[in-house]
C-alpha cells in the first residue's frame, strides 16, 4: 500500500525524511522559512480582485478576498511542503490555523471536516491491515513462495522479484516492501558472487536491485489504497466535484496498467542491464530454504489471510453485487456499504479477532506505527481543495484557461503528466499531488473538459518516479544496497519515465475511458 512520497506513503521517503530532520535548519528550509509566507504575500497582492466567469449572458461577478486568501495560502503551504521547511504534517496543519484566520466565514470546524473524510479512514484501514500482514510476516510468505516459483534463470529471477514486490505493494507500504524483499534479492546475489569466486555479476545486481524498487512503486498505483496520491483522488473528486470511485473501478484501470508496466519495466532493465550469467545454480533452494524456516504458516497468518481476502472481495464485490436487482430489494442496506466502511470493520475485527488467549491479531503497540503524517497531509490536502472551490478559485482559474480549450486533450493529458513527473523526481508525491489537484480541477473546468482528463494522468505520474534516488523511498533503498549509483539509475529510470509517459496517455484513451466512462 501504500504506505507510499516526508510523507509519501509511505511513499514518498521515510528515508529521505528523516534524513532531512537529522540535519536540522539546512539551507534550503531556511529558505522556505521565508519564502512561503513571502511569496504568499506577492501572491495576495497579485490578486486583489479576480472575475468570475459565469454562465452565457451573464455578467462576470468579482471574487471576494477570500479567493486571493486561498491563492496565498496555498503557495505558502506549497513551498513549505516543496522544501519541508518544517515537517510536512506540521505544515498540514497550516490550513487549520490559516484559513479561519484569513478566509471569511471560515471557522476551524468548517476546515477540520476535511481531516475526518471518509476516504483517509479508507486508507487508514488499509495501513490496519498491513501492519498486520508485516506483524505476522504474511507479506514476506507470499513474496517467497511468488518468487520460488520462477525457476534459477537469473531474467527470470528478476521478473520474478518484480512480480512479487509489485503484488505486496498493492496492500502493504512501498517503502515496507523495498526493505523486505531487499534482503532476500541481497542473498541472491551473494550466491552468485559464491559461484564465481568473490565475483558479483554487476549487471545482475543493478537490476536486481532496480527491479524491486521500480516494481514497488508500480504496483502500488494497482490499488486506491496502494499510494497517497490515489487516495487523495479519491477524496478530492467526491468532496468537490461529486464523482464517487470505486475500489474495483480503479483497479480495472490501475491493475492492467501496473500490468504492462511491469513487463516493459523488465525488459528494459534486462536489456540495459543484461545479466552476465544466465542460470543461477541454487538459487531455488536457498529461496526455499528461506520458506522452510518460516516454518508452516501460523495461526496468526491464516486468519489475516482471511482477512484480508474478506476485504478484496468485499472492496471489488460488494458494489457490483448490490446493483443486482434481487438482492437490491433482499438487502437494500448493501447498497449502503462503502470502501471505508469495509476498511473500518476490517481494522476493528483485526482486534477483535484473537490468535490465542491472550494475543489479538492486532494490538495497539503496533496500531501506534500507522504514518500518522500521512493522513494529517491528506487533511491538509483535502482542505486546500475545498476552499479552493469554496472560494471560487477554481473557477476563476478555469476562467484564465477558458481560451486554451481547443487544445488537443493528448497534449494536456502529455503536458500535466510530464509536468507532476518532474516535480515529483524532486518532491514528496502525496504534497505534489495535494497542491496540483484542485488547480487541474479549475483547468479542466475551464477548458470544458472532463475533471478526470486531468486529474488521472496527474495521480498516476505522482508516482511514477525513477530516475533520482531521493525520488522515492524504494529508490533510495535500492540506492542504498551499494549496487545502484547515479548514473545507473538515471540510465534506467530515463527510459521508464518515458515509458510512463506513453503508458499513461495510453491509459487515458483506453483503460479510462472503457472501464470509467470519460469521453476524452
Amino acid at each position: 500500500m501504500a504506505t507510499q512520497k516526508g510523507v509519501d506513503t509511505p511513499d514518498k521517503a521515510p528515508v529521505k525524511r528523516e534524513e532531512k530532520s537529522s540535519q536540522g535548519l539546512t539551507r534550503s528550509r531556511v529558505i522556505g522559512l521565508v519564502l512561503g509566507p513571502l511569496l504568499g504575500l506577492a501572491v495576495y497582492l497579485a490578486m486583489p480582485e479576480m472575475a468570475l466567469p459565469l454562465g452565457e449572458g451573464e455578467t462576470e461577478a468579482v471574487m471576494s478576498v477570500n479567493g486571493a486568501a486561498v491563492a496565498a495560502i496555498t503557495a505558502w503551504i506549497a513551498v513549505w511542503w516543496a522544501t519541508e521547511a518544517l515537517p510536512i504534517p506540521v505544515t498540514s496543519l497550516l490550513p487549520l490555523v490559516l484559513f479561519p484566520l484569513m478566509v471569511e466565514g471560515t471557522a476551524v470546524g468548517d476546515v477540520a471536516t476535511s481531516y475526518g473524510s471518509a476516504t483517509i479512514f479508507l486508507f487508514m484501514g488499509g495501513f490496519m491491515l498491513a501492519l498486520a500482514m508485516q506483524k505476522w510476516n504474511l507479506h514476506k510468505r507470499i513474496a517467497l513462495t511468488i518468487v520460488s516459483r520462477v525457476g534459477s534463470n537469473t531474467a527470470g529471477l528478476i521478473g520474478g522479484f518484480m512480480i512479487a514486490t509489485g503484488f505486496i505493494s498493492m496492500w502493504v507500504s512501498n517503502t515496507a516492501t523495498a526493505v523486505m524483499m531487499l534482503p532476500v534479492g541481497l542473498s541472491v546475489v551473494a550466491l552468485i558472487a559464491q559461484f564465481r569466486n568473490g565475483r558479483t555479476d554487476a549487471n545482475f545486481a543493478t537490476a536486481l536491485m532496480l527491479g524491486i524498487a521500480y516494481a514497488a512503486s508500480i504496483g502500488s498505483v494497482s490499488t486506491l489504497i496502494g499510494t497517497p496520491p490515489n487516495v487523495l483522488m479519491v477524496a478530492y473528486l467526491a468532496e468537490n466535484h461529486d464523482i464517487h470511485l470505486g475500489f474495483g473501478e480503479w483497479m480495472m484501470v490501475g491493475l492492467p496498467l501496473a500490468a504492462v508496466f511491469l513487463l516493459l519495466a523488465w525488459f528494459v532493465l534486462i536489456r540495459v542491464f543484461p545479466p552476465q550469467i544466465k542460470k543461477v545454480e541454487g538459487a531455488q533452494e536457498l529461496i526455499r530454504t528461506e520458506l522452510t524456516e518460516m516454518g508452516p504458516m501460523s495461526r496468526g497468518e491464516k486468519l489475516v489471510l482471511a482477512l484480508f481476502a474478506f476485504a478484496a472481495f468485499s472492496w471489488i464485490f460488494v458494489p457490483i453485487i448490490a446493483d443486482i436487482g434481487a438482492v437490491a430489494e433482499a438487502a437494500p442496506w448493501l447498497g449502503s456499504v462503502s470502501d471505508a466502511g469495509i476498511a473500518m470493520t476490517v481494522a476493528v475485527l483485526l482486534f477483535l479477532i484473537p490468535v490465542d488467549r491472550r494475543t489479538p491479531l492486532m494490538d495497539w503497540d503496533t496500531a501506534v506505527k500507522l504514518p500518522w503524517g500521512i493522513l494529517l497531509l491528506f487533511g491538509g490536502g483535502l482542505a486546500v481543495s475545498t476552499q479552493f472551490t469554496g472560494s471560487g478559485l477554481s473557477a476563476w482559474i478555469g476562467g484564465q484557461v477558458s481560451g486554451l480549450a481547443g487544445v488537443p486533450t493528448w497534449i494536456l493529458i502529455t503536458a500535466v503528466a510530464a509536468l507532476v513527473l518532474i516535480l515529483t523526481e524532486l518532491t514528496s508525491n502525496t504534497a505534489t499531488a495535494a497542491t496540483f489537484l484542485p488547480i487541474l480541477g479549475g483547468v479542466a473546468v475551464g477548458m470544458q473538459v472532463d475533471v478526470l482528463v486531468l486529474i488521472i494522468p496527474a495521480v498516476l505520474a505522482a508516482t511514477m518516479a525513477f530516475m533520482l534516488p531521493v525520488a522515492t523511498p524504494p529508490n533510495a533503498i535500492a540506492f542504498g544496497s551499494g549496487y545502484v549509483n547515479i548514473t545507473q539509475m538515471l540510465k534506467g529510470g530515463l527510459w521508464l519515465n518515458l515509458i510512463a509517459l506513453f503508458l499513461t496517455l495510453a491509459t487515458m484513451y483506453g483503460l479510462v475511458t472503457w472501464a470509467l466512462g470519460v469521453s476524452l
